[in-house]
């Protein structure tokens, strides 16, 4: 009877110690280590993955077959890291295809001609189209890519970023007034360190790294030829970087002072990145997968650029499915099982400065004045492009890329694309996506 009261004390005390070991090695890890685990867990191209061979930067600012190609398929060019969707259940979409909205006419002051959506198709001046209307896909044409395959999104990848924000300011760990000096110490007592979260979400920052200028995809000296690089979309130095991104951006100084013009740039984005990452001690891809991904009923994971030095492409590069896209922006709207945008974030959306908007020097001029003339066209906010006056709202991206979102209209249109030729054919989407969402049928 001793003995055995021996071996049960000896169990315990085993068990006790063994529990105490197994809680000592599970230790939370910094944001710098799971940025190294991150990169080193990341998809490399090799040899046969390559299936065309191209120079940076002349790949993203190319035309033809080849750019369709590397949008596609940019995995087997760039590194990148999984966003994944785990044990999530894919929430299907029930489709209801329309017999009519094929033929429909768009039209909008920046492309006249007389076209429809199924003409945009067969002249393959898209990559992939679909539409949602009251949860159910009434549109879907796949061009020029397979429903598979995971296409660049371009800074449509910026409303996830901006998603993020409105996740961590929900929570409190952070405001939209904080200044960037708050949350980034190598901002501390430089000329941008009172620029504020609001700054960056509108693009009014007034950072000197602006992708508008002249040289900007094409001069090594450029403050964003460097982002490109520090990002892995551009090829990274040999030997190195002379000093780290936020560095860069941080003694970038400004031409003007926050708040004053809407000018548009990707610098903005990386500095909110890091604010959200330092305030969450999570890297991009895990604060996308735990505020979005796993809750939308994706299909398939996602991808992400990842450099070396852990900077991911929030700004752009990332990857995903058309369907998934889809699912995302259903999510902002009342036919979601699930809503990722709370009340806060919906009404931030929908706060905006006109004048501002419509400021001189700023990138209006590409927006409003441009494609959406005429068509209620208000202001942006939140790092979504365009804020329509009946609460629609928009976020285009480089090549063709584009994601609308009616949460009244109970409509989602997303799109991608790439640039065909030295004409602007490629943007059919781009500028005919209001006219679109204004047909009659959507307004039940």
């Amino acid at each position: 009877m001793l003995k055995s009261k021996v071996s049960l004390n000896a169990i315990i005390i085993f068990s006790f110690l063994l529990l105490i070991g197994c809680k000592q090695q599970v230790k939370e890890l910094t944001l710098e280590e799971k940025i190294a685990l991150a990169v080193e867990s990341r998809k490399i191209p090799t040899s046969k993955d390559h299936k065309i061979i191209f120079t940076v930067p002349e790949s993203l600012i190319g035309r033809g077959p080849q750019i369709t190609e590397v949008f596609s398929h940019m995995e087997n060019y760039i590194p990148t890291v999984l966003i994944e969707k785990g044990n999530t259940k894919t929430i299907k979409l029930p489709e209801n295809i329309s017999q009519t909205l094929g033929q429909e006419i768009l039209t909008s002051a920046f492309f006249e001609k007389e076209t429809s959506l199924d003409q945009i198709c067969y002249e393959k001046q898209v990559n992939g189209v679909i539409v949602l209307h009251k949860g159910q896909v009434v549109y879907e044409g796949y061009p020029e890519m397979e429903p598979s395959d995971k296409h660049f999104l371009g800074s449509v990848s910026k409303t996830f970023l901006g998603t993020v924000i409105a996740h961590l300011a929900d929570e409190g760990k952070l405001n939209e007034q904080d200044p960037i000096g708050k949350h980034i110490t190598e901002f501390k007592d430089k000329p941008l360190a009172n620029v504020t979260i609001e700054n960056l979400l509108r693009m009014t920052s007034g950072i000197n790294c602006r992708e508008s200028d002249e040289g900007s995809f094409t001069d090594p000296n450029h403050c964003f030829y460097k982002l490109l690089q520090h990002s892995a979309v551009y090829t990274e130095p040999n030997p190195g970087f002379e000093e780290s991104l936020i560095e860069l951006l941080s003694n970038s100084g400004k031409i003007e002072p926050a708040g004053q013009t809407f000018d548009y740039t990707s610098a903005n984005s990386v500095i909110l990145t890091t604010i959200a990452e330092r305030v969450s001690s999570k890297p991009f891809h895990e604060l996308v997968q735990d505020y979005i991904w796993t809750r939308i009923g994706a299909e398939d994971d996602a991808r992400v650029t990842l450099s070396s030095t852990g900077v991911a492409g929030s700004y752009g590069p990332m990857l995903m499915r058309l369907r998934d896209l889809a699912r995302y922006g259903l999510a902002f709207t009342d036919d979601a099982p699930t809503k990722i945008a709370s009340a806060r974030y919906l009404n931030q959306i929908h706060t905006g400065d006109r004048a501002l908007f419509r400021s001189e020097g700023g990138t209006d001029q590409h927006l409003r004045k441009k494609y959406y003339e005429g068509q209620g066209a208000d202001f942006q906010s939140y790092h979504w492009d365009v804020i329509f006056e009946d609460g629609d709202f928009l976020k285009t991206g480089f090549g063709g890329q584009g994601l609308y979102i009616s949460p009244t209209k109970r409509l989602v249109i997303a799109f991608f694309s790439a640039k065909k030729n030295e004409t602007n054919n490629n943007m059919y989407m781009t500028a005919l996506v209001r006219s679109l969402a204004l047909l009659e049928q959507f307004k039940e």
